[in-house]
């Protein structure tokens, strides 16, 4: 079903939905078509954007289409394959597709297992999870259950972008020839705002790992066999800005593509150490969690993420002293549709025991995250940072650690996800998790121990772990 498409167009976002802009009619460049990320319809190439004034200017049609906002790769490209053998009959000749965030994954699976191959000339892909995000594994992760309960965002869509799950497409995808028949341009971005900004505790969340655009990480916006066209300092919403981001696809629309001389950006050096804490629950009338601050933290980053805006929040020192200038965005990130942050930073914070209040008349769901920075310190005085095997063991210091594993395995073949929980003190090297049905153990791992100096610590480490219906483990 496609409809045409005058100027501006209040999309329905009803999926397998596709139209045209009419007002381009008779282009001689390549057609082009949009396909939008999670939690999103094709609105958002439309509203608030000036991407038409681009591609009707450079002499391209633009099309667009709406996918499943809350469905995985497989069913959007399933769909995506059908539509473009339509979208290729309507335009008598190949499209060069673009797709921000998970849509660039949903077009690579209409290429690769649904044959849509003959209809596509290639592909640039706008901050695409390639390899999965972080901010997935955090929504499926035992902290932030209640509050992705509450928001109704645990979907296939965030199940699918865990980084577990998304070793697993890659490699069931990229070993086939198909996968590397039609070209692949990737863009990345490496901005995510001041403090005010919806993207800014994504980015802060993401720093752990690498440079990222709020959302997805640089090194997850890259496949091995694609070229990296640009990376800059475009947020995941300014990446599929027009403005932004057209002065760099045009070359990428002509008859042949010259061939692209970009450097890499190259990772930025770590001046410090970024270590997380999270906590979750339910409260009504008030809620308390309290943290420790040890030695060595030069800030800390405190994010109250809830589904509710009115309620009151006070940040308590160890000395007494209150804070209560929280700024508050809503979620940007498409992994915590409709939640709301309230963040305050803390530089050069006291010793000792903080406590976090939340004041609503309402049932609040929440998950707190708190984001401990230091300078880097000497070797073999870190956490082990999230990239690391699990059986790896914690004697950072010399009292003993208290390590509690909470591993929440969602198998990918039942209909309505019937997560089984295991919790366990024991070394996860004894756990068979091999044995387990096929799907995703997402692992919250609850560190507790004393520094040498005698001060408390408490962290959180979080990964996923792919298991497939032959036992290997991702």
């Amino acid at each position: 079903m496609h409809e045409k498409m005058n100027g501006m167009k209040n999309s329905s976002g009803i999926p397998g939905r596709w139209f045209v802009d009419e007002m381009a009619e008779g282009s001689e460049g390549y057609p082009i078509l949009f396909i939008h990320g999670i939690h999103a319809s094709s609105d958002t190439w439309i509203r608030e954007n000036d991407l038409q004034e681009f591609t009707r200017k450079y002499g391209h049609q633009a099309a667009f289409i709406d996918l499943y906002p809350d469905e995985d790769m497989w069913k959007n490209g399933q769909l995506l394959g059908e539509k473009l053998r339509e979208i290729y009959g309507y335009f008598k000749r190949k499209v060069v597709v673009v797709g921000h965030s998970k849509g660039g994954i949903d077009v690579q699976t209409a290429l690769v297992h649904y044959g849509a191959g003959p209809y596509v000339e290639r592909v640039i892909t706008l901050s695409s999870p390639h390899h999965g995000s972080e901010l997935a594994d955090l929504a499926y992760s035992k902290w932030a259950g209640w509050l992705t309960d509450a928001l109704k965002s645990k979907n296939n869509a965030v199940f699918s972008l865990q980084t577990g799950y998304m070793k697993s497409f890659r490699s069931e995808t990229d070993e086939l020839e198909r996968a590397k028949a039609i070209p692949f341009y990737t863009f990345g971005g490496t901005g995510w705002g001041g403090v005010n900004s919806e993207l800014f505790w994504g980015g802060l969340y993401l720093s752990r790992y690498g440079q990222s655009d709020g959302a997805v990480l640089v090194t997850s916006s890259r496949l091995p066999y694609g070229k990296e066209v640009r990376v800059q300092d475009w947020s995941h919403t300014t990446i599929k800005e027009g403005g932004e981001i057209f002065p760099y696809l045009k070359d990428l629309l002509t008859e042949e593509v010259q061939e692209i001389s970009y450097a890499a950006v190259s990772e930025l050096a770590k001046d410090e150490e970024i270590s997380v804490l999270h906590r979750g629950g339910v409260f009504m009338g008030v809620g308390v969690e309290k943290f420790s601050v040890e030695e060595g933290v030069e800030k800390i980053s405190v994010d109250w993420i809830s589904d509710q805006q009115g309620s009151s929040y006070e940040l308590i020192s160890p000395n007494g002293q209150v804070y209560k200038q929280f700024m508050v965005t809503e979620d940007a990130t498409g992994f915590f549709p409709g939640a709301y942050h309230h963040s305050i930073i803390i530089s050069k914070p006291l010793l000792g025991q903080w406590e976090m209040r939340a004041h609503n008349s309402h049932s609040e769901k929440y998950m707190l995250t708190i984001l401990f920075q230091k300078g880097v310190s000497k070797k073999g005085d870190q956490f082990a940072s999230d990239g690391e095997p699990l059986m790896g063991s914690w004697n950072i210091h010399d009292k003993p650690v208290k390590i509690t594993y909470t591993i929440h395995h969602i198998p990918t073949n039942s209909g309505n996800k019937k997560t089984t929980t295991l919790i366990t003190t024991e070394n996860l090297s004894s756990l068979p998790l091999a044995e387990f049905e096929e799907g995703v153990h997402n692992i919250t791992i609850d560190i507790e121990g004393e520094t040498q100096g005698g001060n408390q610590y408490q962290r959180t480490i979080i990964q996923t772990v792919y298991v497939d219906g032959k036992g290997n483990i991702y």
